[in-house]
């Protein structure tokens, strides 16, 4: 399978547009750290969006894929090697340390392969209710924090976990520390959605070779 050259550009052009948006093209008036936080921010929950919300919707769109986990992986890395071009240099522009931009770096890209797992299952099935279903489900999951947020206010609960943050809103809390040095907790946070990531494609890995040998040594037919 070829790189997807249309991925290519697609991601560009949301990477320009998600920085025009966000940052713009001209420096602001006192070009400072702290001028440029808030743009940078929002530039990376963007990517977060795109990601997590608009290539799944993309694929899903499409026509049913023969080789699946095929398609899903070649994309992701498409966009982490176009999204880390453009996320490590942001270091220019901010007081982060490298631990910290590695840990939110680390935070979003295992939320991106967990939905990449979800897509890996979904773009060979040919129904359209059971794809749309996948997206719904997509969707939530990058909506997880602001639906955690909102649940616990009307249930007058504690702060959900950080966990629960969700790839667009944990971007936004972890950015938020500027240059501070990230506490255990976000490490462990981070720690842990890496480990659900690589569970949730250890068990797309068996489902796949599951149903590969089902096809292969069905069951006999009792008629």
């Amino acid at each position: 399978m070829i790189l997807p050259r249309g991925l290519v550009i697609l991601v560009t052009l949301w990477i320009f547009a998600a920085w025009w948006i966000c940052i713009g093209i001209r420096p602001p008036i006192q070009p400072t750290i702290s001028s440029y936080l808030p743009g940078i921010r929002l530039f990376i929950a963007a990517l977060a969006i795109g990601m997590c919300v608009a290539w799944p919707m993309l694929r899903l769109s499409e026509r049913p894929t023969r080789a699946p986990i095929r398609q899903v992986l070649i994309d992701f890395v498409t966009i982490a090697v176009l999204f880390h071009m453009v996320i490590w240099p942001l270091r220019l522009a901010t007081n982060w340390s490298p631990q910290r931009l590695g840990m939110i770096d680390l935070s979003l890209f295992s939320w991106g392969v967990i939905i990449a797992g979800i897509l890996a299952k979904s773009l060979g099935n040919r129904s359209p209710f059971e794809r749309s279903i996948s997206m719904i489900v997509i969707v939530l999951i990058a909506l997880l924090g602001p639906l955690a947020q909102l649940v616990c206010t009307r249930m007058n609960w504690s702060e959900p976990p950080m966990w629960l943050d969700g790839p667009i809103m944990g971007v936004l809390r972890e950015t938020l520390g500027g240059g501070a040095t990230a506490n255990s907790l976000s490490w462990k946070t981070s720690l842990g959605i890496t480990m659900a990531a690589v569970a949730s494609w250890i068990a797309v890995w068996i489902m796949h070779l599951t149903g590969r040998r089902m096809l292969k040594y069905p069951s006999p037919n009792p008629n």
